[in-house]
């Protein structure tokens, strides 16, 4: 029998976090709605998932990025594949085993069409999984690349390459050399004013110096 995959989409920037944990958490949002059993979604879908969407801020604009294309060029694009197996059901199923609010279930599906997915192709496990039984992907110019090498490893220069052109990421970098080329002013500025006031305290001392040789020689002389 054939296995059915299933793709969870996420970005560059999350798949970091997700690294740092060891695995990827349930959902977030769901646990500050109060629902008892929030789920870590998948999807059935292998080009796209259209509920994956995030709403996302340039600076001048906000709008979303709902394509691997746009998360690409903002935010890197990742996915983490799985087999489907007991421990997932269905959106149908979810509404009844997490017991979330019905009328939170039907607004999940709702938006969730109004991107352009299908809930049917969804699918919720109420775990966290560990990220050494999921597959990695990250799309590159229309192709989704395993990041896993053998033996475990994953490929560091595709992860690189794509992170650093990122949106995010030039712009995070940007702001650090800004940040960099104003401590390095304020430095130059702090050493002026330090030069200024050694100079300064030197010609006290000069001048004081001289005028009590004036006043020993003017003493000399009176006497």
């Amino acid at each position: 029998m054939e296995k059915t995959l299933l793709y969870h989409y996420t970005s560059l920037s999350h798949l970091i976090e997700i690294f740092k944990v060891g695995k990827v958490l349930t959902s977030q949002t769901e646990k500050m709605l109060k629902v008892k059993k929030p789920g870590l979604w998948f999807s059935t879908n292998s080009e796209w998932e259209y509920s994956a969407f995030k709403r996302f801020n340039d600076g001048k604009k906000e709008f979303d990025l709902n394509s691997p294309e746009d998360f690409e060029k903002y935010i890197g694009c990742a996915r983490l594949i799985t087999n489907l197996n007991s421990l997932f059901v269905t959106f149908a199923k979810y509404k009844h085993k997490s017991k979330v609010n019905p009328l939170l279930w039907d607004k999940m599906a709702e938006i969730g069409r109004s991107k352009g997915a299908d809930p049917s192709q969804w699918y919720a496990t109420f775990s966290p999984m560990s990220i050494n039984n999921l597959d990695i992907e990250v799309y590159e110019n229309g192709k989704w690349l395993s990041l896993k090498k053998g033996e475990g490893e994953f490929d560091s220069e595709l992860f690189n390459r794509n992170l650093e052109k990122t949106f995010v990421y030039k712009k995070g970098k940007e702001m650090e050399d800004k940040m960099m080329s104003e401590v390095a002013k304020q430095k130059d500025n702090i050493e002026e004013k330090v030069e200024e006031v050694v100079e300064e305290k030197v010609e006290e001392v000069v001048e004081e110096k001289v005028e009590e040789v004036v006043e020993e020689k003017v003493e000399e002389v009176v006497e």
